[in-house]
């Protein structure tokens, strides 16, 4: 298993090809498959996208919140999803009765009285999981931060301006 994901160990994740965040995606559980999409589309942070509650979830919108206490730049987002991303995390708080104050994304540990807490899934959960999988698949330089400098790129290919960048990416000026 490898111990560094960043490329040349430079401090800088690899922007994924189309191939590579398709593979990574199709081999990564449903949990974690969900984190990757929310990290890309949204080009989100891993602790803000970990730290989704249900009540975040506003599906007629097409969009997710991060509030302001789970962002580093602590501002409000307000984040559009493709619809078919929306369902799905839709779709997964509604079959795990979740409810609004609820993790969309956590492991669930037992407590001595029998019952069992649902905490927000950690990033060194997901970044096990993602090493993992970019291990097996023979893949290097990624990490969960891979997928927000991948979207970005992505969009600065496409002729956005780097203002529309940084507005949707929370980045200061």
């Amino acid at each position: 298993m490898s111990v560094f994901h960043k490329v040349n160990r430079s401090g800088k994740s690899k922007v994924l090809s189309p191939e590579e965040r398709s593979l990574i995606q199709s081999r990564l559980p449903e949990k974690y498959r969900l984190v990757s999409e929310v990290l890309y589309w949204s080009a989100g942070r891993i602790q803000e996208v970990l730290s989704i509650r249900v009540r975040n979830l506003v599906p007629e919108r097409g969009m997710v919140v991060l509030e302001r206490k789970t962002t580093k730049t602590k501002e409000t987002r307000e984040v559009y999803l493709p619809e078919q991303l929306m369902e799905q995390l839709v779709s997964r708080a509604t079959a795990l009765g979740l409810a609004a104050s609820d993790p969309l994304f956590f492991n669930q540990s037992p407590t001595q009285s029998g019952q069992s807490i649902r905490r927000p899934l950690s990033t060194q959960a997901f970044d096990k999981e993602l090493r993992r999988v970019c291990d097996w698949n023979g893949l290097s330089g990624i990490s969960s931060h891979s997928f927000r400098r991948t979207q970005l790129t992505e969009l600065y290919r496409d002729g956005w301006s780097l203002r529309e960048i940084q507005g949707r990416s929370a980045s200061s000026a």
